[in-house]
């Protein structure tokens, strides 16, 4: 046998009986080959000898009674198959203070406060190794050069499976943690750890636990079935978790206190008791792709003036509430969808603040509440399908921009006392109750808003504190357009636009505090619904539009009446862009159209689905080719109509291009696989849409026809006026038309300019001004209640 194999055996006569002395007098290097058996005896090694069982693992035993069972002093070493056992309670089973000791497919069992202990300038490298301890630690590191721990087993720990500490650094890599008492992972001191590919299931404490100043660098490293905390972060030193799980846990899967500021990316919490993650004790840091569900409790809970920045974070499956914010915290969110929570899906309360952009909210009992001195900003929020209310502030403040609001079960938005609200450019459909409700104290504005199909009033106003509602449309409601329900100074509605609504209007001169609600007459008590193709007619101007849809609407009859005859049918363009600024009655245009292909019988139902960006485009990949999909077949059978469709095609509106071209790829497919059954309308600026045309390769093809609506003369805007005058019991005088003639002629024709929009405003305000006019009067006849004269015009318009 060479020189460098020495051979230990505990049969007589073939060679040395203990380890200890193999080691004693073996040459450097030398590979020591150990028999099988229980050897007892303190090993030191204090060479760089390889030591290795003849029979494989587990076939040898290094075992002491008292003292430390395997101690290196020499620079290196390495122990392959061998099983340590030490049974000192004072003492680790493994010492290294220097030099390197390689742990090969060991078993490792200690008795004592540590199984492994590397301190001073010692590294440790294990490989396959089995490490128990029911009384202490696992695995030591306060040395700076650690080492590696791959592929190990951790079992029956007393305390923590490994612990990073002092100035010590480690790396793990692949390694399993089945049942500690305490931490699976602790990193405290100046520790610092990289972990990958590793799993801690059955801890006492928090599986991972990092405090003071440590520092942590883990991937793809899982915790579950846990009675605790999964990863508790409360450290000043550098936290990276990326593809980490939490899940089964008994409290929350993410803790972040102390200041700590990690940065979580790719993580998930999963059926966690009380909170999936939670931010507390001014800690902040980042958290990016991660997905919290199936909480039985908070999903993300953010308190005591933390500051964390979430991106493209989803939260389901909540049985409290989705996301929360309280105690002065201030979080950003972007990108943020809450989906299936019992409760509420996001909630400030108790002094809360916070700024949330792009979110997505999908069912859950109220989707927003701002209680409780918070202060929220809100914008491009897509809220569907509460059980109750969509938005709920009361006794703070939230201002609310860009958003869709669609099918609450409660009141779509609803202000309560001391609410301070304001709502800007939202949209809100098929709510229960009022579209928007300011209750008695609220108060704060509504502006370029809009509030149709709903069951209740798209606007209440039963506050007397200062409210504005300016550029707001209001239609196809079941009760008023607007309801002012307490007359008040501190109310002021400006430029509103109301159609279709079951109920009349109540506000200004014309509302009362004991409004007396209407009830809707049976079906058959209804007046008869004029002629679409009529009211068509009866607009004012419009003379180009109304020949290019006459001509369409000719073109579908002579389509049916040929299929009829069993002949086919002629080409027809179905889908068509409206072209033109706003206010020139493009969405009025495409619902009456819709209802003559439906009187024609070339669509089923001849409805009219208003969307915007914000109803099609999600906030995280393939989410947007699903929502512009259900928004999509919601109006099979009649009308899409796209409004600012080329919002589609730009960076505007909030989620990016690339989300928005999804969403135009889509409709593509859409449009030619139901082309029989829909019409699609995409509307905005001229030019604009022009580009819209451009950004998909089929869009042109699938619009083939694009409808002009030009800027209203001077003499349809004074017409305009003079209709809303008869609509509302008033008469424009001659001196009046004239100087609004004028007016009209003069003003500029620039994006501002709101057209109809303009007209009813002008309108508005003469109404407004002929009240002041008149109460100064100490009396006043019938005529003077009807008469508009140059007197209630404002300045400028003179």
């Amino acid at each position: 046998m060479s020189q460098n194999v020495v051979m230990v055996t505990q049969t007589p006569g073939h060679g040395y009986r203990r380890i200890g002395d193999a080691v004693a007098t073996a040459p450097e290097g030398a590979l020591i080959v150990v028999g099988p058996g229980r050897y007892s005896e303190n090993l030191v090694l204090s060479k760089a000898v390889t030591i290795t069982a003849e029979d494989g693992i587990g076939s040898v035993t290094v075992t002491a009674a008292r003292g430390v069972a395997v101690t290196l002093t020499a620079p290196s070493a390495a122990l392959s198959g061998i099983a340590v056992v030490a049974k000192d309670a004072d003492n680790p089973a493994v010492f290294v203070e220097q030099g390197q000791l390689s742990l090969t497919e060991c078993s490792l069992q200690g008795a004592g406060w540590s199984t492994v202990f590397a301190s001073g300038q010692g590294t440790v490298l294990m490989r396959g190794c089995e490490v128990r301890n029911d009384v202490g630690a696992g695995v030591v590191v306060t040395s700076p050069h650690g080492g590696v721990l791959e592929s190990c087993r951790f079992d029956e720990i007393g305390t923590s499976a490994v612990v990073v500490a002092d100035d010590g650094a480690l790396l793990i890599r692949a390694c399993t943690v089945v049942k500690a008492v305490a931490n699976g992972i602790c990193l405290n001191g100046r520790g610092r750890l990289t972990v990958e590919d590793t799993a801690i299931s059955a801890t006492g404490k928090p599986a991972v636990a990092v405090e003071q100043q440590a520092a942590i660098a883990a991937t793809r490293l899982t915790v579950s079935s846990v009675d605790g905390i999964g990863f508790y972060l409360a450290s000043g030193g550098t936290v990276t978790l990326e593809d980490c799980v939490a899940e089964r846990l008994g409290a929350e899967g993410f803790f972040v206190a102390e200041g700590c500021k990690p940065s979580l990316r790719s993580c998930r919490a999963r059926s966690t008791a009380s909170r999936g993650v939670h931010f507390a004790a001014r800690s902040g840091g980042k958290v990016i792709d991660c997905e919290i569900s199936d909480i039985d409790g908070i999903g993300v809970n953010v308190t005591e003036r933390s500051t964390p920045e979430f991106d493209r974070l989803f939260v389901t499956g909540c049985s409290a509430t989705g996301v929360r914010v309280s105690d002065a915290a201030d979080p950003f969110f972007r990108r943020l969808r809450v989906q299936g929570t019992d409760g509420v899906s996001i909630e400030a309360t108790g002094g809360g603040r916070g700024t949330l952009e792009n979110v997505e909210v999908d069912g859950g009992e109220v989707g927003l509440r701002v209680i409780g001195d918070s202060r929220l900003s809100v914008s491009g929020l897509s809220l569907r399908n509460t059980a109750a209310a969509g938005v709920e502030v009361f006794d703070a403040a939230l201002a609310l921009a860009d958003s869709a609001i669609d099918g609450s079960g409660g009141n779509a938005v609803h202000a309560g006392t001391g609410a301070s609200l304001s709502v800007l450019r939202c949209r809100v459909h098929s709510s229960v109750g009022v579209g928007c409700l300011f209750a008695d104290g609220a108060a704060g504005t509504v502006s370029e808003s809009e509030f149709s199909g709903g069951k209740s009033d798209g606007i209440r106003l039963d506050t007397e504190e200062s409210v504005r509602v300016a550029n707001c449309t209001v239609r196809d409601n079941q009760g008023s357009g607007l309801r002012q329900a307490r007359p008040g100074t501190g109310i002021e509605v400006l430029d509103l636009i109301t159609s279709g609504n079951l109920k009349p209007d109540a506000y200004g001169t014309s509302a009362s505090a004991g409004v007396t609600e209407v009830p809707s007459p049976a079906p058959e008590q209804r007046a008869t619904v004029a002629d679409p193709l009529e009211q068509l007619q009866a607009l004012v101007g419009l003379a180009g539009v109304k020949r290019e849809v006459t001509s369409l609407i000719n073109l579908n009859k002579m389509a049916k009446r040929r299929q009829d005859a069993g002949l086919s049918a002629p080409p027809m363009a179905r889908h068509l862009v409206f072209a033109g600024a706003p206010g020139t009655g493009k969405t009025t245009v495409a619902r009456l159209y819709g209802q003559v292909l439906a009187q024609l019988g070339v669509l089923r139902e001849g409805h009219l689905i208003e969307v915007a960006r914000a109803d099609l485009v999600a906030q995280i990949i393939g989410g947007t080719a699903i929502k512009t999909t259900e928004a999509f077949n919601t109006a099979l059978g009649g009308v899409l109509f796209i409004d600012e469709a080329y919002t589609l095609s730009s960076s505007k509106g909030g989620s990016g291009p690339d989300f928005g071209r999804e969403a135009i790829d889509t409709l593509v497919k859409l449009m030619e696989d139901h082309r029989e059954d829909v019409v699609v309308i995409a509307a905005g600026y001229s030019n604009e849409m022009s580009k819209f045309l451009e950004s998909n390769p089929g869009m042109e093809s699938r619009f083939s026809r694009t409808i002009e609506f030009a800027n209203y003369t001077a003499e349809e805007l004074v017409t305009i006026v003079e209709s809303q005058c008869a609509k509302h019991d008033y008469l424009l005088d001659d001196e009046a038309a004239g100087a609004l003639h004028v007016y009209f002629e003069e003003i500029p024709k620039d994006g501002t300019f709101g057209n109809g929009r303009t007209a009813r405003r002008v309108f508005e305000r003469m109404t407004d001004r002929q009240a002041s006019r008149l109460a100064e009067a100490e009396s006043v006849s019938q005529v003077d209640l009807k008469l508009l004269t140059s007197d209630d015009l404002e300045t400028g318009v003179k």
